[in-house]
């Protein structure tokens, strides 16, 4: 392995600078027990930076640096939230779950889904991650008038770049907003910029550990095959 860093980079800190790449962004955090295998990859960091409404308040654009968990700048993500909630469902807390939660049984509450979120997470190297998923925001009300934005997103990692070209894997986040009781009355407002902050987590398969997918030949839901293989039939 030495040996192809020394082909890329003969010098030494070109040598150490690839090893760091190639050991990812924390090295040892998150620990080696998070992982429930070697060909997992598993990254948790934190992103500061701004948020944007659309003129419609439709949309909010985040730009925020992202830093390892020992405060060191490792890249930045760009990403568009989109959101069809209402102020009062940003005001409404879902009823507690129902049922044993020690045993594999229902019921489980089937959350409305209204928000959706897509995003790209550039690290230093210039190796990014795309992911798309759905989301869920929530308005608290402090005692002194302020208010605390809240979001949280679950998504699908849908390629990357560089060494995440071929990726497959999930990414969570969850992120908040503190709005100030001097500005509540126009909070969100068209065109409103703000100070953001998230904690994103990433569990990522490279596509040398990735088994080439093959189309399965099992009939899809309801027993019906495929449509290549009823024109095939006689």
């Amino acid at each position: 392995m030495i040996e192809d860093y020394g082909r890329r980079d003969k010098s030494l800190i070109g040598v150490l600078e690839r090893i760091a790449v190639d050991i990812g962004p924390q090295g040892d955090l998150p620990p080696r027990d998070a992982h429930s295998t070697w060909r997992e990859e598993v990254i948790i960091a934190y992103c500061v930076g701004k948020g944007k409404f659309s003129e419609d308040l439709r949309f909010i654009n985040l730009q925020m640096d992202m830093f390892d968990l020992n405060g060191k700048w490792f890249g930045y993500q760009l990403g568009v939230h989109e959101s069809q909630s209402t102020p009062q469902d940003l005001r409404t807390r879902p009823d507690p779950p129902q049922g044993p939660m020690d045993q594999p049984v229902g019921p489980v509450p089937h959350l409305p889904i209204t928000e959706w979120t897509k995003g790209v997470w550039t690290f230093a190297d210039g190796s990014s991650v795309l992911a798309a998923g759905v989301a869920h925001s929530q308005l608290i009300s402090f005692t002194d008038g302020s208010l605390l934005f809240m979001v949280t997103t679950g998504q699908t990692v849908t390629n990357g770049t560089g060494r995440y070209e071929g990726v497959h894997g999930t990414k969570q986040a969850t992120g908040t907003a503190f709005v100030p009781k001097e500005i509540v009355g126009h909070f969100p407002a068209p065109g409103m910029e703000f100070s953001a902050k998230t904690i994103e987590v990433f569990r990522l398969v490279k596509a040398q550990d990735i088994e080439e997918q093959k189309e399965s030949a099992m009939p899809r839901a309801g027993g019906r095959a495929r449509r290549s293989e009823q024109s095939s039939r006689p």
